[in-house]
């Protein structure tokens, strides 16, 4: 499964006692490894190949931030909500967003927020399909009359050692954010297995989502070090229907990545992660990942997953 998803890490102390507005522009990629598929339990899988495929997508946000009077006591006084809207667009994927935060103090944010949209296929990049058990094969769904859609709810807590101690070099920051969120296709019954945005073996449900960043801020170009861990899933195995035993429906997709983070300018920065993730293992060696769904799950496979870039600029 591929799902590039970049948490975003704000300073801890920052805020405005005035409503403003704040637009920019944030554009993700990522280049994917080939690997060698094993069989067996936990295991590691060695790369074979430089290339294995591409994403890439643009997004516009609008941010509208209004304070909120919880008291002026340094704990107290940055408290506001933000409200987003966001407009996603991928080769294959047209996807609006709406999102609300509320912040009531420095190191807790709540967040809920909703998308839906739709996709295309453009030659070998498919970006709205439903899988078809009889051909073992994913057959297109027919644009704008199936929609993608996601409902989630967040919290983060976000912790700063340089609110304690004074000075430029005493910046280590911890993230830890635990997300809901109900996923689904429009038109596909439950329980039957779609693909979007070039993510295959996906299935209507809820699930979870963690990621926890332990990072050091510099006051240099290279601004953050850091390592990420990212924790995915869903919560009932059923929702893979027909196959859910056998796919292990509730399988645990893990992510470990080293992240480097540039800042390029005031209003431009550039986010690097190195991924390596485990993903479900099967018994059967084969060529074709559309093979997958009708294939019995055995373990984990651990592997070098991913290159991903995400360029924010402010306006």
């Amino acid at each position: 499964m591929r799902n590039l998803k970049f948490l975003t890490i704000v300073p801890l102390l920052a805020a405005s006692a005035f409503a403003q507005w704040d637009f920019s522009l944030t554009t993700n990629g990522a280049y994917y490894i080939k690997n060698k598929v094993k069989t067996g339990d936990e295991h590691f899988s060695q790369p074979t190949g430089p290339y294995d495929g591409v994403e890439a997508l643009t997004q516009f946000n609008a941010r509208y931030t209004i304070p909120t009077p919880l008291g002026e006591s340094w704990l107290l006084k940055g408290a506001n909500v933000k409200l987003t809207g966001s407009f996603e667009l991928s080769p294959v994927t047209a996807l609006p967003k709406i999102k609300a935060e509320f912040t009531p103090v420095p190191f807790l944010v709540f967040s809920a927020g909703a998308m839906i949209g739709s996709g295309w296929n453009v030659l070998v990049f498919e970006g709205l399909t439903e899988y078809d058990f009889n051909t073992a094969d994913y057959e297109s769904l027919t644009p704008f009359t199936h929609y993608y859609y996601d409902l989630w709810a967040s919290a983060t807590f976000q912790f700063d050692t340089g609110a304690l101690i004074e000075g430029d070099w005493s910046h280590v920051v911890m993230v830890a954010n635990y997300e809901v969120f109900y996923e689904a296709m429009t038109g596909v019954d439950d329980g039957e297995i779609w693909q979007w945005k070039e993510t295959a073996r996906m299935a209507n449900g809820l699930q979870y989502y963690f990621t926890g960043v332990l990072g050091y801020q510099m006051p240099i170009a290279l601004n953050m070090v850091g390592l990420m861990t990212e924790i995915t899933g869903h919560f009932d195995k059923e929702d893979y229907g027909i196959v859910a035993n056998r796919f292990d429906g509730d399988f645990t997709t893990v992510s470990l990545s080293g992240l480097f983070s540039f800042t390029l300018s005031e209003r431009d920065n550039l986010t690097t992660l190195l991924t390596f993730r485990r993903n479900r293992s099967y018994n059967q060696k084969h060529d074709d990942e559309d093979q997958e769904p009708l294939l019995v799950v055995k373990g984990g496979e651990w592997s070098f997953y991913r290159i991903a870039l995400s360029w924010a600029h402010k306006f």
